[in-house]
């Protein structure tokens, strides 16, 4: 998208700007996504890009685990509403993707989603069950 700049240094995004644009789609409460749990999130993550538009307000944010050698494990992407379907989510995949070149990726995500990952040429795993425990 024009105007849109993407960035792989997690640094310039900070923990209060990241935790309210989780809150703001509802991923959750401002307990869940406290400044102070986003910060310890994104200086955990091998790989976090974001998406500001031209007066730098963080527009999106993906995040992804990877060993560096066989698997890069996508956790998550949120862009804000008035920037979805403009090719952020587009964006914001490919730089993961350049970051974790030569790993097997894997992309876990709602069903809605299916044709947006499929047009990317994500594969959907057969037999692939995910299962949650939270601690």
């Amino acid at each position: 998208m024009k105007g849109i700049i993407i960035s792989s240094d997690k640094k310039s995004v900070s923990p209060a700007e990241a935790a309210a644009l989780y809150v703001e789609l509802g991923w959750g409460t401002a307990r869940e996504y406290s400044p102070r749990r986003m910060k310890r999130s994104i200086a955990n993550c091998h790989i976090v890009v974001s998406a500001r538009n031209v007066a730098g307000d963080l527009v999106g944010i993906a995040r992804a685990f990877t060993d560096g050698a066989e698997y890069t494990k996508i956790l998550d992407m949120v862009i804000a509403p008035e920037y979805q379907r403009n090719g952020v989510g587009r964006d914001l995949m490919r730089a993961i993707e350049k970051l974790a070149k030569g790993t097997t990726l894997y992309c876990e995500t709602e069903r809605k989603n299916f044709p947006f990952v499929e047009k990317l040429k994500y594969k959907k795993r057969q037999g692939l069950t995910v299962f949650v425990k939270k601690l």
